[in-house]
């Protein structure tokens, strides 16, 4: 028999492709599902309609039409087999079908959000920004306005904390799902050590960069493991998050390609241990990203460069950061004074004035970006913008655009801005235009920055 390949997304499309061209559907069932399926698409125009009008464009058709073919898809996700999926379209009308997956969409939705509700309850009390807002904000208004009839595969979320593990091939309320169950992970680990102490962790990152922590796209569940797993290497058990300079050149005499998985396997033991761990999700996510760390960790001994890995408490990155940046730590603007600032830069039409106004009145990142996304500037007043920007600066801006690419340890600067990529917002695109136009060595420094961020 002939295969497609592995099946995990248009399980309702690749399934009835696979059927045909394996002879388990004739042509004349296939018209007959197409046929059912345009059935739906009408009955769902009319009620989504009313009684005003029976006809809708192109783009809502399309989207009616989506949200019909990722309700039936349901019905296939969990345990996938080719052949029972066969089967139910044997045995059963696409309305049934249809409805089956409704049913099971339902209690999806109602599953997720006693997770969401579990999460909030057991959330890291934390400032970060990111965190708090993707929580809070954003997956607390997707459970409001989810349109499960219309637009079932449209989740509307804006996720700005990342997660170390992710899955690009969930869409709608099963990525949701996915993201929620491991945050309560990630925060279930983090909640075995000290509040106030972690914050302190966060904090010294970011002081690294004269920045509020607050401000930065930051998982903490990566740097709290990271200087657990190091510390009681170089401990022998868990004291604290601090490690410093002469313990970063003990782990180099120390550490090496041959006994680097026997060290981080004892030491990720004694964590476990030590923590009381026993949640066996918990420990699978831990040994999942134990992989991951000694995979990273066998590539910093190789380049020698361990303390890219680890928060340092000697704030080793003074020396890289200019104290009169744009990016200092502190809090943001309240909204009144970001939108007035924000008109005072729109009626601007100087750029070097609409530069001295960022530049005299916001000090936070997340501030500075929301002006970048307001789109208030125009054409080459981007190139001024940019060069009045220090590399450390740059390379911020950049990290946020690539952000991916840097996690997975891929990135490479001059690769990236000649990629033919397409970006959410304009100002993104007029900086990989900038970048484009700078020198090779401006290049590489804002790289180097970038991955130290």
């Amino acid at each position: 028999m002939k295969l497609l390949g592995n099946i995990t997304k248009d399980y309702t499309k690749n399934i009835l492709k696979w059927g045909y061209l394996n002879k388990e559907f004739s042509e004349n069932f296939i018209s007959g599902v197409q046929y059912e399926i345009g059935n739906l698409l009408k009955e769902k125009i009319q009620k989504y309609c009313g009684n005003s009008s029976t006809s809708v464009t192109v783009e809502v058709g399309e989207q009616l039409l989506e949200s019909i073919y990722y309700i039936m898809d349901t019905n296939f996700r969990d345990d996938f087999d080719i052949y029972r999926s066969i089967e139910l379209f044997k045995k059963n009308s696409i309305s049934e079908i249809f409805k089956m997956g409704e049913n099971k969409l339902k209690n999806l939705f109602k599953e997720t959000q006693q997770i969401y509700n579990r999460v909030c309850k057991n959330k890291f009390n934390t400032e970060l920004i990111a965190y708090n807002d993707t929580l809070i904000k954003e997956f607390g208004s997707f459970f409001e306005v989810y349109d499960m009839k219309f637009n079932a595969q449209d989740i509307k979320v804006s996720v700005d904390y990342p997660l170390i593990f992710g899955d690009s091939n969930l869409t709608g309320i099963y990525y949701i799902k996915n993201y929620l169950e491991t945050i309560e992970i990630e925060n279930r680990f983090c909640n075995h050590f000290e509040e106030d102490e972690i914050e302190y962790l966060l904090n010294v990152n970011a002081n690294r960069y004269k920045l509020n922590y607050k401000d930065l796209l930051t998982n903490i569940f990566e740097l709290v493991i990271n200087n657990t797993i190091l510390s009681i290497v170089i401990d022998g058990k868990f004291e604290d998050f601090s490690i410093f300079k002469e313990e970063i050149k003990y782990l180099k005499s120390n550490l090496n390609i041959d006994n680097v998985d026997e060290k981080i396997n004892e030491a990720v033991e004694k964590m476990i241990n030590q923590l009381n761990i026993y949640d066996d999700k918990e420990i699978q996510y831990i040994n999942c990203y134990k992989f991951r760390f000694i995979k990273e960790l066998k590539q910093a001994i190789t380049q020698d460069c361990i303390e890219n890995l680890v928060v340092i408490y000697d704030e080793y990155l003074e020396d890289a950061l200019d104290t009169n940046q744009l990016l200092v730590e502190q809090h943001r603007l309240n909204d009144e004074d970001f939108r007035d600032i924000l008109k005072e830069i729109e009626y601007e039409s100087n750029i070097n004035k609409k530069v001295d106004i960022i530049k005299q009145k916001v000090n936070s990142f997340e501030d500075f970006c929301d002006i970048l996304k307001s789109d208030c500037f125009y054409g080459k007043e981007y190139t001024i913008l940019f060069n009045s920007l220090s590399e450390i600066e740059l390379a911020l801006l950049g990290k946020s655009i690539f952000y991916e690419e840097v996690e997975m340890g891929k990135f490479n600067m001059l690769n990236e801005i000649f990629k033919d990529n397409k970006y959410n917002y304009l100002w993104q695109e007029k900086y990989v235009e900038y970048m484009k136009n700078q020198m090779l060595n401006k290049i590489n420094e804002v790289q180097k920055y970038i991955k130290k961020l």
